[in-house]
């Protein structure tokens, strides 16, 4: 199992309950990470209480187990799918970004198929063949988009030409570890694209590698060669900030022209804008030929395996052991919200922070066995929102959980929705009344209102929801005085 940060699990676990609402988590771990073509896939193995599931990051989607009973099989069928994803309108408007280095990703683009094509000597020196094209072809772009020296040398020296625009991209004493990386990645892509072409010991390795570098090197250079193409600052120079994005738009003045400035996300400052396209004869970065589709197939039976030339076999993934449970996470809106009552019932509760669960209201009409009325999160289906506390533990502690809330007489137990405090969605237990034992004209004694107002307070709810929804309740006093007293203690010892 490799590790995972808790912001990693809950947006997984927030992914999957999206997906498979019908379907309650039991068990989650990362197991397995492969980076293809500067994306990171992440592979987790989700176990319901139905089945299990695959769910890979970099392009999030899931797979069931059942269909893809071998980790590395769902993973190169994701990928391929991530990868041929019918382009979108976004995808075409990440491509003016590029503009006008089109055509080194185009280049880039071919290398790219023929590596994954490739199966012998000659194959592996034509990627090298390739990457050396993208590389020339970056240069050339380069010299017809900017002047950048009055004695320009011959347009296919590559290393005179490098060695020209990094110094004036990044120039200055200030610069020379930018400028020492960036000409290191343009020199190291070049020296092993030349090696790989002529190579008569060239490995698919090798070509993978020679890939890696065109894509590191031609990233970086475009990247600062486009920001000084359209005069895009390090940072804002009105207030500093460094989220600067680009705007683009059509000048009344200049009209079948697209331009770009870069405005700053934080004030609102604006650059000088550039043209960058011409409209009526402007194409698209990367074009795909054939029909493009957004229907979607699954499989019913497994596809072949993609290897790599020299691989080991494949093999199926083995069950393994998957450690205890998860702790179940519960959301109290009532008296349980008071971390010492719930204590009593679940010895191994832990809150793990307050959340809130939209289109519900907060209600004492719930009866009770001693005939007054307790907390209800009552569907209304609008506006409205309880706002509780999650807790966490263990699941050998939910009978115990059931019993003291009363399954079966007047609650029920849910799943629901809540939204935590960070804002993200997360399914969890809780209890809710049934119709049946609905009265409104019920009171809550005066010992358990206070429960649940300490409750609030103890787990910081808002001011404004505790004064509304539980101070502003009327509460009668409990004409079982031994009862009264007991609960009390418990709420005295609490504080």
């Amino acid at each position: 199992m490799l590790k995972a940060s808790k912001g990693e699990i809950e947006e997984v676990r927030e992914y999957f309950e999206w997906q498979a609402p019908d379907l309650e988590v039991t068990f989650m771990q990362k197991v397995y990470s492969e980076s293809v073509i500067n994306t990171r896939h992440d592979v987790w193995d989700i176990h319901t209480n139905k089945d299990r599931w695959w769910v890979i990051t970099g392009g999030t989607n899931l797979y069931s187990q059942e269909q893809f009973p071998n980790m590395d099989l769902a993973l190169t069928f994701h990928i391929g799918l991530i990868l041929r994803i019918p382009r979108t309108e976004r995808q075409q408007v990440d491509d003016l970004r590029v503009l006008p280095f089109g055509s080194v990703f185009e280049k880039m683009e071919e290398s790219n198929t023929a590596l994954a094509q490739a199966q012998n000597l000659s194959d592996y020196q034509a990627v090298g063949v390739r990457c050396r094209e993208a590389l020339l072809e970056l240069v050339g772009i380069a010299q017809d988009a900017a002047m950048w020296t009055e004695a320009p040398p011959q347009r296919a020296n590559y290393r005179a030409w490098t060695e020209i625009i990094c110094n004036s991209l990044l120039p200055g004493e200030s610069n020379k570890e930018r400028r020492g990386v960036l000409k290191s990645a343009l020199e190291s892509a070049w020296t092993f694209s030349n090696w790989l072409t002529h190579s008569k010991s060239a490995t698919w390795v090798d070509a993978e590698t020679a890939q890696s570098l065109i894509q590191h090197a031609v990233g970086m250079a475009t990247s600062l060669i486009v920001r000084e193409l359209r005069g895009v600052p390090n940072e804002c120079p009105s207030c500093s900030s460094p989220h600067l994005e680009p705007e683009q738009g059509e000048n009344t003045e200049a009209p079948g022209v697209l331009w770009e400035r870069p405005r700053c996300a934080d004030c609102g400052w604006a650059g000088r804008p550039v043209p960058i396209l011409e409209l009526e004869d402007g194409r698209t970065i990367i074009t795909r030929e054939g029909e493009e589709t957004d229907e979607c197939s699954i499989m019913t039976v497994p596809l072949r395996t993609i290897v790599k030339p020299g691989n080991p076999m494949i093999e199926p993934l083995k069950d393994t052991e998957v450690g205890a449970p998860e702790h179940v996470v519960y959301f109290a809106y009532g008296s349980n919200m008071s971390t010492a009552r719930l204590r009593e019932r679940m010895p191994s509760c832990e809150a793990i922070g307050t959340a809130t669960l939209p289109g519900h209201a907060l209600r004492f009409h719930k009866r009770s066995v001693d005939k007054s009325g307790k907390c209800n999160a009552f569907s209304t289906g609008d506006g409205d929102s309880v706002i509780g506390v999650l807790f966490s533990f263990d699941p050998v502690e939910r009978a115990e959980l059931d019993k003291a809330e009363g399954v079966g007489n007047g609650y029920e137990h849910a799943t629901v929705t809540v939204i935590n405090s960070e804002g993200r969605r997360r399914k969890v237990l809780t209890y809710l009344a049934t119709p049946d034992y609905i009265d409104d004209s019920l009171k809550p004694y005066s010992w358990y209102k206070e429960f649940v107002l300490a409750g609030g307070v103890e787990h910081g709810l808002p001011l404004e929801y505790i004064a509304e929804y539980i101070q502003s309740v009327e509460a009668i006093e409990d004409p079982d005085s031994t009862r009264d007293l007991k609960q009390r203690a418990t709420l005295r010892d609490s504080k």
